[in-house]
């Protein structure tokens, strides 16, 4: 039998920033791990058309390309939000407000077991969006959504 993957532990749905592939590698050095995550989607959504014929009662489909996102919401904090020193990745150094704002395309990886091996992960290119950061007086922090557009396919990976 096949066992679930279990996100209760903590160590679980990690989201890696960097502006290099090596840097958005879940558990390498220099890569900015979104911390304070509450929740995460990796939405992987193919695009179809419909089309009906006279000759069927039903309709038919086929497949075009592929729209991908990942979509999340934290909670903020300085470093990441605004930004921490960190010359080696500009991602980090910069923060995500001003990779959004500055339109920088990212390397992200998102992993589904943790930096444990073995264990998958999914990575790609994307952009920085959606972020909404709010507070209120029934919320003692700030939170924002968060969202990858994703620039092409998402590639699966084993630890």
């Amino acid at each position: 039998m096949a066992s679930a993957i279990n996100v209760a532990s903590g160590s679980q749905a990690i989201l890696t920033l960097g502006n290099t592939s090596v840097l958005a590698t879940p558990g390498a050095a220099n890569g900015m791990v979104v911390p304070l995550v509450t929740d995460m989607t990796v939405g992987v959504n193919t695009n179809t058309v419909r089309y009906s014929t006279l000759d069927s009662p039903a309709s038919n489909a086929f497949t075009t390309t592929n729209e991908n996102t990942i979509s999340l919401n934290i909670l903020l904090d300085n470093d990441t939000f605004f930004g921490a020193s960190n010359i080696a990745n500009e991602v980090a150094n910069t923060g995500i407000l001003s990779t959004s704002v500055n339109k920088t395309e990212v390397y992200f990886s998102v992993a589904f077991q943790g930096n444990a091996s073995p264990g998958y992960y999914v990575s790609g290119t994307g952009f920085i969006s959606g972020l909404s950061p709010s507070a209120s007086i029934d919320q003692a922090v700030w939170q924002s959504p968060m969202e990858i557009v994703v620039n092409g396919e998402l590639t699966k990976t084993q630890l």
